[in-house]
């Protein structure tokens, strides 16, 4: 019977280690896939821009305060800056602005003026895009056509 009893307790303490202390090691590091990936400064600004509208829609100068805040952060990003033409730094800089327009009439509550301001960030963004989509088509280089053997 204490053979009994004996077994029963290494099993018990046994059992109750695996359960308070794991089955892993202590200094186990967990897996860089499984850690959240930072969202890119284009999938912050649609965020901030997301907030901007709900903002717009709610009638809550406070929310587009904060979203213009988000945006302006955006341009300060160091990703921001992906192309070097003066076209790109235009709209960058009309971008800015626009956002500076947004905590403006947010400050003023006036939602006309923040809705006319949203309206015209977003066509400034529109147009940046369409620019850097050309940009980048343009720059593909063009293989030259291949030489047919005998051909003069």
């Amino acid at each position: 019977m204490k053979l009994f009893i004996r077994s029963g307790m290494c099993f018990l303490v046994t059992a109750l280690t695996v359960v308070f202390v794991g089955f892993g090691r202590a200094d186990d590091k967990p897996n860089p896939k499984d850690e959240p990936k930072k969202p890119t400064v284009m999938q912050r600004k649609l965020t901030h821009s997301q907030k901007i509208l709900e903002g717009l829609v709610m009638n809550d100068f406070k929310k587009i305060d904060t979203g213009a805040d988000g945006l302006i952060e955006c341009v300060k990003d160091a990703t921001w800056k992906i192309n070097n033409t003066d076209k790109y730094l235009l709209y960058s800089n009309e971008f800015m602005r626009r956002a500076d327009g947004l905590k403006k009439a947010a400050k003023e509550n006036n939602t006309d003026a923040a809705a006319l301001t949203y309206a015209e960030l977003t066509l400034t963004c529109v147009r940046c895009h369409q620019h850097l989509r050309e940009t980048r088509i343009s720059a593909i280089p063009v293989a030259p056509p291949p030489v047919v053997a005998g051909r003069r």
